[in-house]
C-alpha cells in the first residue's frame, strides 16, 4: 500500500462524514418542510459545500503525485477536509424546532462561522497552490478568501446575494480549469 492509498482513506472519511451532515441537512428539511421558512441563499451555500466536498475529494487524487509525506504535511492537508466538514455542519440547521424554522436567520446566526471555515479553506488552497507555483490556483483562492471572508463580516442581504452568485461562478470556473489541467 502507498503512502497516499493509506492516508487517503482519512481524507475520504471525513469528507463523506461532510456529504452525511449536508445530505442529513437536506433531509431534515425535507421532512419537516411544513414548517421551514425557506431561502435561497443557505439552500444554494448547502449546494456550494456539496460540489466543494465532492470537487475536493476529486482533485484530492493529485495528491498521489507527492512523494514525501511527513504528519504535518498531512495534517494541514487534513485540515482542509475538515473545515469543509465543519462547513457542511453549520450550512443547515441541526435540528429542526418544534416551532417555526426560518432558514434565513439560521443563515445569519452561522454566518461567521460558516464563512470563517470556508476561507480558511481558500487560505489553505492558496497556500498550496503557492507553495507548487500554480499561479491560477493562487490567485482563484485569494479571490475566495476575499468573497468568503467578506461574507463573514457583511451582514448585507444584497451583498450576500451578489456575493454568493460570483463565488458559484468562481468555483465552476475553477472546476472546468481544474478538470482541463487534470485530464
Amino acid at each position: 500500500m502507498t503512502p497516499f492509498a493509506y492516508l487517503s482513506v482519512l481524507i475520504s472519511i471525513v469528507l463523506g462524514l461532510g456529504l452525511t451532515e449536508l445530505l442529513s441537512g437536506v433531509q431534515r428539511l425535507v421532512h419537516q418542510r411544513d414548517r421551514i421558512r425557506f431561502h435561497w441563499l443557505p439552500l444554494t451555500w448547502a449546494g456550494l459545500v456539496f460540489v466543494a466536498l465532492v470537487q475536493w475529494w476529486w482533485a484530492a487524487f493529485g495528491l498521489r503525485h507527492q512523494v514525501a509525506w511527513n504528519f504535518f504535511s498531512f495534517l494541514l492537508i487534513l485540515l482542509v477536509p475538515v473545515l469543509l466538514y465543519l462547513a457542511a455542519a453549520l450550512v443547515l440547521p441541526n435540528r429542526i424546532p418544534d416551532g417555526p424554522c426560518d432558514l434565513l436567520n439560521h443563515y445569519r446566526k452561522m454566518q461567521r462561522p460558516f464563512f470563517a471555515a470556508l476561507a480558511t479553506v481558500n487560505v489553505l488552497e492558496g497556500l498550496r497552490a503557492l507553495s507548487v507555483h500554480d499561479q491560477q490556483a493562487t490567485l482563484l483562492n485569494l479571490a475566495g478568501v476575499v468573497l468568503l471572508g467578506s461574507l463573514a463580516i457583511v451582514r448585507n442581504l444584497r451583498y450576500h446575494a451578489v456575493i454568493t452568485i460570483l463565488t458559484a461562478i468562481l468555483l465552476l470556473l475553477f472546476i472546468v480549469l481544474e478538470a482541463l489541467r487534470i485530464a
